[in-house]
């Protein structure tokens, strides 16, 4: 034997002493390697077993068709082949290519043991996780599991700490391996003897996130880009029951039985339950610990049910996201994490989740929430905290504004500083929104009328006062000098003409500063990485999808992604060609989409007009009020809503303050702008109040009366008899604001329909007789 022989039977005795149960493992592993490579048969070791036993080989048997192909070897046989095994692979393999065999056998026992504790249907997360970590100590090695021996594992760890949704798992197993669930399991707090998941919020980012890195190393047309994921700690959704048990508060989980005012009344009272609670000790003891790894960059602590971003469930903006400042002392920083943590557990408990289980056939179903604990994307400016630019972007964009977008071309918008101002109806300014095909068209021609809708209030943390605000663009940029990623962003209005910024540097002051996003539409790069990203994970989850992302002017980072949200596919419509004018109700000429509204019985209508005279919020929020009684009234009814500006919007003079709850019932949202009221409709296509409509299948159309050719019949609408007060009694102090007509009365037994051509660009509604 020679002394390379010698060394590797010691490096083979030696590892069989440390790990005696791999002995049959490996043993079968080296005759394989040595039987596939031509160095020695099976059938010659077994021969060379038994010579060296002195016992004859038993061909009793041997040719008859019936009789057994091979015999079961015995402990002595198995002992003798395995002694001959390591002696020949000692000798016929340098030590690279046994650490290699080696490697590979401790992987699938490994593996095997892992997959074999996953798939019990109760297992500790101590024990998982200690599991995951075994495996992940193992050397990566030239040798890998093949996909056969590895996709049941995957599967099972998917399970257990994310989702066991089909759906999910047929596109998951496909891209996460083994390995990534040894950073998840780093990252999750709970009890050891627990076991819950990182929900599916979660999910969606530990999926897309890797989906992203696997292709950009695999496809050469892939813009290079830096792409990051924020560190992101997961409090698994068992924690919640926990809380609830010590806190004796489980009856709360029978609030969505509830009638719905009943649920918005006690909201209130449950928040400061729950912001007043007391924490498991390991849920403490968690939290100290990713206060321990973050230090004191902000954070910002977000909701991630069972149920939310699934395929077919979005739930977006349901539940709350709350900004953490994580400034001060080590106790006060506890305390505003645990804080906001609650806040997110009490809003599983809101009106609009309730609500939108109900309508979605969810209202059984246990919830359970997870909570992520992001760290935010962003560089400090002076005292503040924020993102160079924030945004959501689409895989499908159905708004054409223009016949040379394409829908599958994908679009995004974009804020300057945190997301919230993209997915939030604001008031009256708009977020930049991007075709990705055609990323310099907009719809404004003119530059005043790009500075007229420019964003000019941005969301940022204040670090100084320790809490989220809404500044003035201007007031943001006033306290740093420079930042990476801000001429991509802003243009300068001067002389009546827009100019893009020659650097990141504001020497010049920030007074005469615009948000375009000229540069960066114009540049291509960053236009390019998310059509592809889009188009990419559309591809991996085989339907359209969308996502959160924040820059924070280097590095892109990812922060949601979730299958998007989508209305069913609609025949083409055509509008009725003869239709006389006093059966004509309104039309619109832009901004519409492909559907039918048909056997309409009650119109909602608050006209701007009226709502423009309110002298006061409290007369504003008193119309949002009875939207929602009336919203509970006319259930089961068909009936379409229409009123000022922006449904929702959060400033009250804009529109009227409504959530899902609020219009859940609706069959249609009208949106009018009066010439006179400054009251702008927002396509907000992206908006978390778009996706509800979407989902709900709640069709919008805007409407513009005083432009020229559109119809607005006055006299129909605001002419007849107003049933306000019949459904709602003692409403009457609101007859002349919000105005209900029950068309069946008004039109001699008529209902109202609305065709809507998106081709066309033309929508009309019009009374009908009833459909037979």
């Amino acid at each position: 034997m020679s002394d390379t022989a010698k060394a590797n039977r010691e490096y083979l005795d030696g590892l069989l002493a440390r790990y005696p149960e791999l002995r049959k493992r490996l043993a079968q592993a080296l005759l394989i390697e040595l039987h596939g490579r031509g160095i020695a048969s099976i059938d010659a070791i077994h021969r060379e077993a038994h010579e060296r036993r002195g016992v004859p080989l038993d061909h009793a048997g041997a040719g008859e068709p019936n009789a057994p192909m091979a015999l079961s070897w015995d402990e002595a046989e198995q002992a003798a082949m395995h002694a001959i095994v390591l002696e020949r692979a000692a000798a016929a393999f340098d030590r690279e290519e046994l650490e290699d065999v080696v490697n590979l056998t401790r992987k699938r026992e490994e593996a095997q043991s892992l997959q074999e504790i996953a798939n019990l249907s109760a297992v500790s997360f101590g024990l998982l996780a200690e599991r995951v970590r075994a495996f992940c100590a193992l050397p990566v090695g030239r040798t890998t599991l093949s996909e056969e021996e590895s996709v049941a594992t995957r599967v099972a760890l998917i399970r257990q700490f994310v989702s066991d949704q089909l759906e999910f798992l047929g596109v998951a197993k496909g891209y996460l391996r083994i390995r990534d669930f040894d950073e998840v399991v780093d990252h999750i707090v709970g009890s050891a003897e627990g076991s819950g998941r990182i929900g599916g919020k979660g999910g969606g980012l530990l999926l897309g996130a890797k989906i992203l890195q696997v292709e950009m190393a695999r496809d050469p047309r892939a813009p290079a880009v830096p792409f990051a994921v924020p560190e992101t700690f997961f409090l698994r959704s068992d924690i919640l029951e926990d809380f609830l048990r010590i806190n004796g508060l489980q009856h709360l989980q029978d609030q969505k039985y509830k009638d719905p005012a009943a649920v918005a009344t006690d909201y209130p009272m449950i928040l400061q339950l729950f912001r007043n609670a007391d924490w498991p000790p390991a849920v403490v003891e968690g939290a100290r610990g990713i206060l321990a790894r973050v230090g004191d960059h902000p954070l910002i602590v977000r909701s991630s049910s069972l149920l939310e971003d699934r395929f077919g469930t979005a739930f977006a903006g349901k539940y709350r996201s709350v900004f953490v400042c994580n400034q001060g002392d080590a106790d006060r920083r506890l305390n505003e994490l645990l804080g906001a943590v609650a806040e997110v557990y009490a809003s599983t408990l809101h009106p609009d989740p309730i609500s939108y289980r109900r309508r979605h056939g969810l209202l059984d179903y246990g919830e359970n929430m997870a909570v992520l604990v992001q760290k935010t994307v962003g560089r400090r400016v002076g005292d503040y905290f924020l993102p160079v630019w924030a945004g959501v972007g689409f895989s499908h964009n159905p708004w054409r504004r223009n016949p040379r977008i394409r829908p599958a071309d994908g679009m995004a918008r974009l804020v300057f500083g945190f997301g919230t101002r993209a997915v939030d109806r604001v008031a009256e300014e708009f977020p930049r929104v991007v075709p990705l095909g055609l990323p310099t068209l907009r719809p404004e021609v003119k530059p005043e009328d790009v500075v007229r809708v420019a964003q000019k209030q941005a969301d940022v943390i204040d670090l100084a006062a320790g809490r989220f605000v809404t500044l003035p663009v201007g007031e943001v940029l006033a306290a740093g000098a420079a930042f990476p990623g801000v001429s991509q962003v802003f243009s300068r209005f001067a002389h009546g003409h827009l100019r893009e910024l020659m650097g990141d540097g504001l020497v010049e002051g920030a007074g005469d500063l615009v948000v375009t996003f000229d540069r960066l539409a114009a540049g291509g790069r960053w236009p390019a990485f998310l059509r592809w990203a889009l188009q990419t994970l559309e591809r991996a989850y085989g339907c359209p999808v969308d996502i959160e992302f924040a820059c924070d002017g280097d590095t892109f980072h990812l922060l949601q992604c979730r299958p998007q949200a989508r209305r069913r596919e609609q025949a083409p419509v055509h509008l009725p060609a003869a239709i006389e004018n006093e059966r004509r109700i309104f039309s619109a000429n832009r901004d519409v989409i492909t559907a039918s509204v048909h056997g309409i019985e009650y119109v909602v209508l608050i006209d701007p007009r009226d709502y423009n005279r309110l002298a006061t919020d409290d007369r504003r929020l008193a119309v949002a009020q009875a939207v929602h009684r009336l919203n509970g009234a006319l259930a089961g009814r068909r009936f379409i809503l229409m009123g000022p500006g922006r449904w929702g919007s959060k400033d009250l003079r804009m529109g009227i303050r409504v959530g899902y709850a609020d219009i859940d019932n609706t069959a249609m949202l009208i949106e009018i702008a009066r010439a006179e009221g400054g009251y702008v409709p927002e396509v907000s296509f992206g908006s978390h109040f778009f996706q509800d409509l979407v989902e709900s299948e709640i069709h919008y159309l805007p409407l513009y009366p005083d432009e020229p050719g559109v119809v607005f019949n006055d006299a129909f609408l605001r002419g007849g008899a107003n049933a306000l007060v019949r459904l709602l009694p003692g409403a009457g102090d609101l007859a002349e604001v919000v105005r209900v007509i029950h068309v069946p009365v008004a039109a001699a037994g008529r209902l109202l329909n609305v065709d809507m051509d998106g081709d066309s660009q033309e929508a009309l509604a019009y009374l009908a007789p009833p459909a037979r």
